[in-house]
């Protein structure tokens, strides 16, 4: 009866720790953007399924200095700031489903629900 009862709660224990939910926080979907290097142009990267409540700075190559261009397909609001750190003011708001305009340029984002 014992050996039963502590299989069944090691088997509990189990499903509750692969079905505790990520954070919360986090946003569902792809946030894109473009970036220009020089050598060719509209080039596209993309973040996925990105943490929410901490900033992210864009990872850009070697020269190319703003992103541009950014879809957000999440489903939370993302904050645009044309610095690295998100310390700058906000420099544009982009809600689910919606694309700031080209020509604002960005270089770290925040994830806000």
């Amino acid at each position: 009866m014992r050996l039963r009862t502590s299989v069944a709660a090691a088997f509990g224990a189990a499903v509750l720790a692969l079905t505790t939910p990520t954070s919360a926080y986090a946003a569902d979907g792809v946030f894109s953007y473009g970036f220009n290097t020089g050598n060719q142009l509209d080039q596209r990267a993309a973040l996925f399924n990105p943490p929410g409540k901490q900033c992210i700075t864009l990872k850009l190559p070697n020269g190319a200095d703003f992103a541009y261009a950014a879809l957000n397909r999440t489903n939370a609001t993302v904050t645009l700031f044309a610095d690295d750190d998100c310390s700058s003011d906000v420099f544009y708001v982009v809600p689910p489903g919606k694309a700031a305009p080209k020509k604002v340029l960005v270089r770290s984002v925040l994830f806000s629900r």
